[in-house]
């Protein structure tokens, strides 16, 4: 079993592959275990180091996650982690939706073990919009993905994790406060992907985030949803080793 130490507690995390590192993030509800088959694509170039986020799959849950500090906390434990794992070298970091906006907070907490940031359904704040999307999602979840969910997350964590996501993103949108408080400050290349019908991030969040990047590119695919990773994950590969060969000498 593999675990890191941060500040908020243990983080878990699975390897796969082999040459430079590549982390991987999963979104709000999923696991590493569950993006096994995206990490496997980049194997054969990269070993994947695959994270749980805090109150995910196996690493820790802190009380006070579920607050409007939820990025912060996420930020704060992939800083550290990022800096236990890799201490002499800097490493490209893909986030999924709550997986990029911790890997945004982990660069505005720590840069410097940080050389490439890949963001796919980002959001800049919790607006009505997203709030909503995460409340249908709550309200559309059928037996059989509620069983999928125990089997990731464990019969007593994962209703936890369930109603504290929705009670921290309602938070969060009455608060109005940014969850990626340093965009103008990132100095490293960032590529973002954005469906056009992503219900959880608003294209014009996504816009904004890539207009405040100075070294950021996007990539805006009008019929997609959320998590083009996902949706079309032969396009998500080759367009990523494309910019990590490009900006990094890599892939």
């Amino acid at each position: 079993m593999n675990y890191v130490t941060t500040r908020h507690g243990a983080m878990f995390y699975l390897t796969v592959g082999s040459g430079r590192p590549l982390v991987l993030l999963h979104g709000n509800t999923m696991t590493a275990h569950s993006q096994e088959r995206l990490a496997q694509r980049f194997a054969n170039a990269y070993e994947v180091f695959s994270i749980d986020l805090l109150g995910h799959g196996q690493s820790a849950m802190p009380d006070d996650l579920f607050t409007v500090n939820y990025f912060t906390f996420q930020g704060q434990a992939l800083a550290d982690a990022l800096a236990t794992l890799f201490p002499e070298d800097t490493v490209p970091v893909f986030g999924m939706s709550a997986g990029g906006i911790a890997a945004l907070n982990a660069y505005c907490e720590q840069p410097y073990h940080i050389a490439a940031l890949i963001l796919d359904g980002v959001f800049t704040h919790v607006g009505p919009e997203t709030l909503a999307a995460h409340r249908d999602r709550r309200a559309s979840i059928t037996p059989a993905w509620e069983r999928y969910m125990v089997a990731q997350h464990g019969a007593e964590r994962w209703p936890r994790l369930r109603d504290g996501l929705l009670t921290a993103m309602a938070r969060l949108e009455a608060d109005g406060r940014d969850v990626i408080p340093c965009l103008e400050n990132i100095r490293v290349p960032v590529l973002i992907f954005q469906g056009g019908r992503d219900p959880f991030c608003p294209a014009r969040q996504c816009r904004t985030a890539a207009d405040a990047i100075p070294r950021a590119q996007l990539i805006y695919k009008d019929e997609a949803g959320h998590i083009l990773a996902w949706e079309d994950p032969a396009f998500f590969h080759e367009t990523v080793c494309m910019f990590l060969q490009e900006e990094l000498g890599v892939g």
